[in-house]
């Protein structure tokens, strides 16, 4: 886990550790600040060995192509009980709820940034957001979270840039763990 992550946030359930949510930007701060793009992948992806040549990334964020699904969308059919604390959150950050509708859900398993200026902004909010989620014990929804994130730093999400890494790369999720 991030250094910056244990330093910064209080143990949860008796001492035993900190909940692993929202420490992927510490990973991607380090990245960017020696790079001027970083692609971030879940420990649980595989990737291909097979050589590929993906092209430069555009400024912001680019994410897995398929079909985008609005923050609202993605509350609605899983996770009704986060709802409300989205809304909470996007009023927070951007003044208005509203914008749950329009904002979309982000693969956070696997997606770039590349510098652009804007980025600081995004990552000012993503530690403000994650002090909102986990001061209300929220220890979900990283992907939400990201959507308001970039809509903070005026980020459209790019989903065809990452189109060539796509193939070459298996989510395992909460299936089994294979060398």
């Amino acid at each position: 886990m991030a250094a910056d992550y244990v330093e910064r946030l209080p143990p949860t359930g008796n001492n035993r550790g900190g909940a692993a949510y929202h420490d992927k930007r510490f990973a991607l701060q380090a990245a960017l600040r020696e790079f001027d793009s970083a692609i971030f992948l879940d420990a649980d992806v595989r990737v291909s060995p097979r050589p590929v040549r993906g092209g430069p990334l555009p400024p912001g964020l680019a994410v897995l192509p398929g079909e985008r699904e609005s923050l609202a969308q993605v509350l609605e059919l899983r996770g009704q009980w986060r709802a409300p604390f989205f809304a909470d959150l996007a009023r927070d950050l951007l003044g208005n709820a509203d914008i749950l509708r329009s904002t979309y859900w982000i693969s956070e398993w696997c997606y770039g940034v590349t510098r652009d200026g804007r980025e600081s902004r995004f990552f000012e909010a993503w530690d403000r957001a994650a002090d909102f989620m986990q001061g209300r014990n929220v220890f979900s929804g990283e992907g939400g979270v990201m959507g308001l994130i970039a809509a903070c730093a005026g980020w459209e999400p790019d989903g065809s840039a990452l189109t060539w890494l796509a193939p070459l790369i298996q989510h395992e999720a909460n299936g089994p763990k294979t060398a």
